[in-house]
C-alpha cells in the first residue's frame, strides 16, 4: 500500500515537474521573443530614416547635376557627382529589399528560426555593404577634384593640387575615425545574434532541467 502511495507520489511529482519545465521555456521564449520584436522595430525605424536622408540625397544630388550650383565648366567635373547619385541610388534599393525581406518573416514561427532568418539576410548583405562602403570613399575622395579647375584660375597648379589633396586627406581621416569608432557595424545584427545566442543556451538548460 504504502508502494501504490510512493508511486503515485512520484507520477505527481513528475508531471509538476514537466509542466514547470515547460513554464520555464515559454517564459524564456516569452523573454527573448520581447528582446528580438523591439530590436526589429529599431531596425524599421532606422530604415526609414535612411529613407529619408537617402531620398534627400538623391534630390541635392539630382540638382547639382541639373542646376549646377558650383559653376563647373567641363563634363568631367560633375561625374563624381553622377557616380554618387548612381551608389546613392544603389543604396536606396538595397535598404528596401532588406526591408521586404525582413517584413516576409514569419513572426509566429519559431523565435530561433526568425532570429536565423533575419541574421541570414544580413549576413548575404554583408559582402555588398562592403563593395558600397569601398566604392563610396572612392568616389568620395575625387570629389574634390570637381573644384580644380576654379582653384588652377586664383593659384598656382602646385598650390591647387596642394589644398585638393588636403580636402582628400581630411575626408581619408574622417572616414577611417568613423570606422575605427564602429560608425560602420551593424550593431542590430549583433544584438540580434545575442539573443539567439541567449535562447539556445537558456533552452539548453531548461532541457538539462527535464
Amino acid at each position: 500500500m504504502e508502494l501504490e502511495v510512493l508511486k503515485k507520489s512520484w507520477v505527481s511529482l513528475n508531471e509538476k515537474f514537466k509542466h514547470t519545465t515547460t513554464f520555464n521555456q515559454k517564459l524564456i521564449e516569452s523573454i527573448i521573443s520581447s528582446r528580438t520584436f523591439t530590436t526589429v522595430e529599431r531596425i524599421k525605424r532606422m530604415h526609414t530614416g535612411f529613407y529619408i536622408v537617402l531620398t534627400v540625397e538623391i534630390v541635392v544630388l539630382v540638382a547639382i547635376l541639373v542646376g549646377n550650383p558650383f559653376d563647373f565648366q567641363y563634363n568631367l567635373q560633375f561625374l563624381p557627382y553622377a557616380l554618387l547619385l548612381i551608389g546613392v541610388i544603389m543604396a536606396f534599393m538595397n535598404l528596401r529589399h532588406l526591408s521586404n525581406a525582413i517584413n516576409k518573416l514569419s513572426a509566429r514561427s519559431t523565435i530561433d528560426l526568425y532570429l536565423k532568418g533575419i541574421v541570414s539576410i544580413y549576413d548575404q548583405n554583408k559582402r555588398y555593404e562592403r563593395w558600397f562602403g569601398v566604392s563610396l570613399l572612392a568616389v568620395g575622395l575625387l570629389v574634390p577634384f570637381s573644384f580644380l579647375p576654379q582653384k588652377l584660375e586664383r593659384m598656382s597648379l602646385t598650390a591647387a593640387l596642394a589644398d585638393t589633396a588636403i580636402m582628400i586627406s581630411i575626408s581619408l581621416v574622417l572616414y577611417v575615425a568613423a570606422f575605427k569608432l564602429g560608425a560602420f557595424k551593424n550593431r542590430h545584427k549583433e544584438s540580434l545574434q545575442k539573443d539567439l545566442a541567449d535562447w539556445e543556451e537558456l533552452k539548453a538548460l531548461a532541457n538539462e532541467m527535464n
